[in-house]
């Protein structure tokens, strides 16, 4: 048994290696291109799904009246959807376009929007996500090419305090890296995020407008805009602020519903698992089957790799401290590289330093990139990293095995 558990844990290791190091090549590949799209301010509408939000679409709406695009372009609507606090009072103060539906879920709710929005261009904001002055300006400019269908932005954190808020900032990062890393290189993202994103009314209403029968409508639409023969871009000069889980339970229920969601938007689109549909989207699907998989045997070969090489001659509680800390930090990798001339090659380490030190150059170049501090509490973030993506993968397991979950055909939040 011991001899099996050897021998997966190294193939398990080169096959994460193999997976970060595609994607650290796409990173680097990025970097030495450049955004180059002609300027273009066009009408647009924007569309406010909104449920139970009167404590936060103040702060949306704000963001949108104050950002730098001209007013007389902008049209805002704002959908309830059935809201049973004081949300449409709030919104009595905006003298802004409100339309009301029982509470039917966001997907109707932004096909309401889209069905009454005069303009070509519709920008879908979640209220509980605040946009950069410049933002609108930034997400549209990609429109000037005729062959781009979408874009979205690059989502940053509101709240940034606590233990869990401080990993999902760093977290938030490195995807908005990759997604941003594979719109530059590729010309099309993946990971489509609807929180903020931009659209072609014209291909919305073409392919039969957001569906209703998965938990994340911005993968299933982004992948309908892609069987059309258009583009999801990615703008990196977009930024868009939202509120992220505080608490374990909160984030198992994001995490649970983005998971599954995806893979529902994926068996739905099965045949667009091919070559023809692009790299983008092809890695989509490799990336959630394979991460999906990885969830079900990482636990026990985790804890086999640490019983594995937990020394002998360990006798304190502050060695063995020292040693778990060690393991399940940045020092761990850091620490096999500094004892490689006396220890030498080893394939069980070898793979699995690497891939820690691709993932930490990628999280760094993120906070360079979308302008986030170099401070305690973001470099602790990044020290510590691989313990939250144990927190990630047992998600994963769980919402895997959670078949409540699976049965929910339409998500109302």
């Amino acid at each position: 048994m011991a001899n099996v558990l050897f021998i997966l844990s190294i193939i398990l290791s080169i096959a994460v290696f193999i997976f970060i190091s595609f994607l650290f090549a796409v990173v680097l590949m990025a970097m030495l291109k450049k955004e180059r799209y002609n300027e273009f301010e066009p009408k647009i509408s924007i569309i406010i799904p909104a449920y139970n939000e009167e404590t936060r679409i103040k702060n949306c709406l704000d963001s949108i009246l104050a950002s730098s695009y001209k007013k007389d372009k902008i049209e805002i609507i704002v959908v309830d959807d059935g809201s049973t606090d004081n949300t449409l009072e709030v919104l009595k103060n905006y003298g802004i376009k409100v339309l009301k539906q029982e509470h039917l879920g966001k997907s109707k709710a932004l096909n309401k929007g889209i069905l009454v929005a005069k303009n070509e261009f519709v920008l879908v904001i979640d209220a509980d996500t605040k946009i950069d002055k410049d933002f609108i300006k930034e997400v549209v400019r990609p429109f000037s090419d005729k062959r781009v269908g979408a874009t979205t932005g690059i989502i940053k954190l509101s709240n940034n305090k606590g233990i869990l808020p401080m990993f999902q900032n760093v977290e938030y990062g490195f995807y908005n890296l990759i997604r941003h890393s594979f719109s530059d290189l590729f010309k099309n993202s993946v990971w489509f995020l609807g929180a903020l994103a931009c659209y072609r009314k014209k291909i919305i209403k073409k392919i039969g407008l957001f569906k209703t029968d998965s938990l994340t409508e911005d993968i299933d639409i982004a992948m309908d805009i892609n069987r059309a023969g258009y583009k999801n871009i990615s703008v990196g000069k977009a930024f868009g602020y939202t509120n992220v889980p505080t608490s374990l339970k909160s984030l198992y229920k994001q995490r649970a519903r983005w998971w599954i969601g995806a893979l529902q938007s994926l068996f739905k689109n099965r045949d667009m698992f091919s070559s023809k549909y692009g790299i983008p989207t092809l890695f989509l699907f490799k990336n959630q089957i394979f991460w999906s998989i990885y969830a079900l045997v990482y636990l026990p070969l985790l804890i086999y790799q640490v019983n594995y090489w937990l020394p002998y001659n360990l006798h304190s509680a502050l060695a063995i401290t020292i040693y778990l800390v060690r393991w399940f930090s940045l020092w761990g990798p850091l620490y096999v590289l500094y004892k490689l001339p006396t220890t030498g090659f080893s394939a069980f380490t070898f793979f699995g330093v690497l891939t820690g030190i691709m993932v930490t150059i990628m999280l760094l170049i993120a906070l360079k990139k979308f302008k986030h501090k170099f401070n305690f509490k973001n470099l602790a973030a990044i020290f510590f990293f691989f313990p939250y993506t144990i927190v990630l993968n047992i998600i994963i397991l769980l919402s895997l095995i959670n078949v409540h979950i699976w049965k929910k055909r339409s998500f109302k939040r």
